[in-house]
């Protein structure tokens, strides 16, 4: 229990950094955002370890479908004004998905030949 507490902690303090950023030089970037780059900063140059937040990461990863469910009960309180727009909002919804998928697909790419050249 303490592991993930502390597990818990290491992530809300890179939260807290980001929106410290944010906040303090009044970036345009929300400091939720920055707080993911400078979780990923420490784990890319090893100052925070896997291990280290993992538990925790995979845990919110198995929730996440939860988050979803108040943005469709609102999709579907406010379906007559989202009926009139439907075409702009399917236009928005599969661009991004298409940006998405381009971008995971570039990513593992990368990761797979990088992967390759260290492996020999």
């Amino acid at each position: 229990m303490l592991r993930f507490i502390m597990q818990f902690v290491i992530i809300l303090a890179t939260l807290a950094a980001g929106n410290a950023l944010s906040s303090v030089f009044h970036l345009p970037i929300p400091g939720s955002i920055l707080g993911m780059f400078l979780l990923l900063l420490g784990l890319l140059t090893g100052v925070v370890k896997l291990r280290w937040v993992e538990g925790v990461a995979n845990s919110h990863l198995r929730h996440m479908t939860l988050l979803f469910i108040p943005p469709v009960v609102g999709l579907l309180l406010n379906w007559g004004a989202v009926h009139i727009q439907l075409w702009k909002v399917l236009l928005v919804l599969s661009l991004s998905s298409l940006c998405i998928l381009l971008g995971t697909g570039y990513s593992v790419e990368l990761y797979e030949k990088r992967k390759r050249r260290r492996n020999g």
